[in-house]
């Protein structure tokens, strides 16, 4: 059941990721919206090059012999590559304002945080200091969340 969860979840987010790239411009014409785009794009690179000392994977359901990675962006918070993409997508929604992409984009934020609650179940079960770890950072956002 895990192994579904997962699937669905992750499916689920690609699509609506996809279809927000392929119906919309990918950068913000707002200067301000692109500076956020742009901190977005700096914190997945970021958290992408620090995650390649452990196993890089798209699904939630970590990898055998994957490391809990506690340095650079998770040293902050346990997910900075969904903070990420919270920073590049709203911009893009902003700048291209209609039913569709909205409620594209709210399905896309509503299976994020249930991927993201779902994941932090599965690092607890994997990773013995995953709950202190846990205690030391923000899940999503500093001094919000």
């Amino acid at each position: 059941m895990k192994d579904f969860k997962a699937v669905i979840l992750t499916v689920v987010q690609y699509s609506t990721l996809f279809i927000m790239l392929s119906m919309n411009r990918l950068i913000s014409s707002i200067p301000v919206l692109m500076l956020v785009q742009f901190s977005g794009l700096f914190i997945a690179i970021w958290a992408v090059l620090e995650m390649a000392k452990s196993k890089l994977n798209i699904s939630p359901v970590p990898r055998k012999g994957s490391v809990l990675i506690q340095t650079g962006p998770y040293k902050i918070i346990r997910h900075p590559m969904y903070l990420s993409l919270l920073l590049l997508f709203p911009p893009v929604i902003v700048s291209n304002l209609s039913v569709f992409n909205v409620t594209v984009f709210a399905v896309f934020l509503i299976n994020l945080f249930l991927k993201m609650l779902y994941e932090e179940s599965l690092l607890k079960d994997y990773f013995k200091d995953y709950k202190d770890y846990s205690k030391n950072t923000w899940r999503l956002i500093p001094l919000v969340l």
